[in-house]
């Protein structure tokens, strides 16, 4: 009787785990290889919110850099320009595209170069308090690329 309540007790909190970890997902990731003589890169993903809740990205952390900042895209004034926002709201059940010429991350300060076919590590910070670790590929800068 006391293993069937444990073996309970263990698979209800894996499915609670499992759930809570499907609330958010993120899919498509990638990172730009730095240019070379450069210490800035940029990152792309789409973010899925599958809760009924709406859900607020409001930073992103990693070892790789002290300074990961959230942009979008705009046109103002008939030029495209590219500005900081503090956050980015993902309505509920719904998602976000971070891309080029869209929400993006700008990683800054690179402690070394990002070099294609390697992967690095970013931590999603949302204002509910919860955080999401997501590995993110590195991709060439061209789809020619060489890598040594």
């Amino acid at each position: 009787m006391k293993f069937g309540f444990i073996s309970t007790v263990i698979f209800s909190t894996f499915l609670s785990f499992t759930a809570a970890a499907a609330d958010i997902q993120v899919s498509g990731q990638y990172a730009r290889e730095t240019i070379p003589g450069t210490s800035i890169s940029s990152a792309y993903m789409t973010i899925a919110n599958n809760q009924s809740t709406d859900v607020t990205l409001t930073g992103i952390s990693s070892s790789i850099s002290e300074r990961i900042e959230m942009h979008e895209h705009l046109m103002a004034d008939g030029m495209m320009k590219m500005q900081q926002v503090d956050s980015i709201l993902i309505k509920a059940n719904d998602r976000i595209v971070l891309q080029p010429h869209g929400y993006h991350l700008m990683i800054f300060n690179l402690h070394q170069p990002l070099m294609a076919n390697n992967e690095i590590s970013l931590t999603l910070h949302f204002a509910n308090g919860d955080n999401e670790e997501i590995i993110v590929p590195i991709q060439a800068l061209t789809r020619n690329a060489k890598t040594h």
